[in-house]
């Protein structure tokens, strides 16, 4: 079964963002491995960062309220490490290079959910959001 973080909080460095989950519901002694892999989750309006194990693999959500710090990483080339409970802190290799593939999909394609396009729209590009 696939294990879903939630991030839960980030802090800014001069060349890093750190983002932080709070669950505990990854075993110790599971070691994970960044994927460099981001997905995503129109229904909860998140990008995922998809982390390896030995035998499954971690979601890692960034929902809505954490887009300003993605959106950071992209505007400065901030560097994105995670900590979680229990695991060493982490760099999601690749993150900023697929972040930046996805939103420019999303800007103007419905095919991600009017939702996700506007808001995706509204926080990387800042273009107002127009309810209908």
């Amino acid at each position: 079964m696939t294990t879903r973080l939630e991030v839960t909080s980030s802090a800014s460095g001069d060349d890093f963002i750190q983002f932080t989950c709070k669950s505990d519901t990854v075993p110790t002694e599971v070691e994970l491995q960044p994927s460099g892999q981001v997905l995503v989750d129109s229904d909860s309006q998140s990008f995922i960062y998809i982390l390896d194990s030995s035998d499954d693999f971690v979601y890692v959500s960034f929902s809505k309220e954490h887009w300003g710090a993605l959106k950071d990483i992209i505007d400065k080339s901030k560097e994105v490490k995670l900590e979680t409970p229990n695991h060493p802190t982490l760099v999601l290799e690749c993150f900023k290079p697929e972040l930046e593939y996805l939103i420019e999909n999303i800007k103007g394609n419905a095919n991600y959910g009017n939702e996700m396009m506007k808001s995706v729209e509204s926080v990387f590009f800042n273009e107002e959001q127009i309810d209908e």
